[in-house]
């Protein structure tokens, strides 16, 4: 799986200064270390981290939990950050009258004042499912998927027990502050190819106990996400129920039709 070459898609070399940054807009960027290195390699996009711009600082699911940081640190800390702005299906931005910003920023909000913690202990499990939605299952080993599957279905055990505290990942808080900031959906981010069909992939070579506990856990992640296992499989679009927010990346989030690019940040 090939990263995209920065140095050759120039809409990136648009660069803008840090005061143009608007309140609710979505903060994608690039990060040091191996780390952020293989969430890029892995998720096939430009970015490792998402955060949102609350008009002051930026509100971001860090290694602490859901925290505050001035732009200013956040801009020396990344290799790269490229602003995101939201835009309706209707191509309505916020300020106009029908689209405050004010709901999105008082769910981000919500869970930075309720102490969310930080989802280290399901990033294998994020991981595990971008893995098995993305690659092509015939060119991995039996025993390398079986053992993927084994930890993810232990780890979905755990969490329908209540042995996991729920936390949020980076992308998953940005993604959530949208689709949860009113009753109706109405922010919510199209995102694509991120269904929890998991099993979509696999190839019919595959032996019997691996389709038997993929389908195993897709049963359990619908019941960790109180989903109606049910619904069509085929929908993409906003607000749908079939998304999961955990599953969502910051590739996911760049290439959402309702998040338009407007630069990179300058140092």
């Amino acid at each position: 799986m090939s990263v995209v070459n920065i140095e050759n898609v120039s809409v990136y070399n648009r660069e803008i200064n840090i005061n143009n940054v608007r309140t609710g807009d979505v903060l994608l960027s690039y990060g040091n270390g191996a780390i952020s290195d293989l969430i890029r390699l892995i998720d096939g996009g430009l970015y490792s981290h998402a955060a949102l711009f609350d008009g002051n600082v930026i509100v971001e699911a860090g290694l602490t939990g859901v925290v505050e940081t001035p732009l200013e640190i956040e801009l020396e800390a990344q290799k790269y950050i490229d602003v995101y702005r939201f835009k309706s299906d209707d191509g309505n931005h916020f300020s106009i009258p029908d689209w405050p910003v004010s709901p999105v920023i008082d769910k981000v909000h919500n869970y930075l004042d309720k102490g969310t913690k930080y989802a280290n202990n399901q990033l294998y499990l994020v991981g595990a499912l971008i893995i098995l939605r993305k690659l092509p299952h015939n060119h991995i080993e039996k025993v390398v998927l079986r053992n993927v599957l084994d930890q993810v279905f232990k780890l979905l055990k755990r969490i329908i027990k209540g042995n996991e505290v729920k936390a949020v990942v980076c992308s998953e808080l940005v993604y959530r502050s949208f689709y949860e900031a009113t009753n109706d959906r109405k922010y919510g981010l199209t995102i694509k190819d991120a269904l929890l069909n998991v099993t979509t992939n696999i190839e019919s070579h595959i032996d019997e106990d691996i389709v038997t506990r993929m389908n195993e856990i897709e049963k359990m992640y619908l019941e960790v996400n109180s989903m109606d296992i049910n619904l069509d499989m085929n929908l993409y679009g906003k607000g749908n129920p079939l998304v999961a927010a955990e599953m969502v990346s910051p590739n996911d989030l760049s290439l959402s039709p309702n998040l338009e690019m407007i630069g990179r940040l300058k140092k």
